[in-house]
């Protein structure tokens, strides 16, 4: 028993990687599967469940035996902060103000997380990274995602 208290965060996190990986093939199950060359709207889910589900064994066959767990320090809080806000900011502006600002908050947010990283280096990173993704998705893709 002490040996799977030892490596609980490492259950924990294969545990839940599994989980999801098995909703998201349940989930795919209900579309058109395909095939390699015709693929349906089910084919990439159940690849990427499957993906999952390899990852969560992956995940238990190498967790190590550490030591008791850790309180999460000043540092770790920061980051843990900022990326939940990026998500956050991301999720909630992507509708309203589109893929070009949504991405420069996202990324300038979750860059704070690192108290090394200056909100200058962050905004350009942001700005940067949304202009990629727009000639991506938009003209490289042709997705019709708006822009502003």
């Amino acid at each position: 028993m002490r040996f799977v208290f030892n490596r609980l965060e490492d259950i924990f996190a294969a545990v839940i990687t599994a989980g999801i990986g098995i909703f998201i093939i349940l989930e795919a199950g209900n579309y058109r599967m395909g095939t390699l060359t015709s693929m349906g709207p089910g084919y990439f889910p159940t690849i990427l469940g499957w993906s999952m589900v390899v990852l969560a064994a992956l995940m238990l066959i190498t967790s190590r035996v550490t030591g008791a767990p850790q309180m999460a320090g000043r540092d770790q809080l920061r980051g843990m902060l900022f990326v939940a806000a990026a998500f956050g900011a991301f999720a909630l502006t992507i509708e309203r103000f589109g893929m070009i600002p949504s991405i420069t908050l996202s990324v300038l947010l979750a860059s704070l997380a690192n108290e090394r990283t200056k909100p200058l280096v962050g905004l350009i990173l942001g700005l940067v990274t949304a202009i990629v993704c727009a000639l991506i998705f938009r003209l490289g893709l042709g997705l019709q995602i708006k822009a502003f």
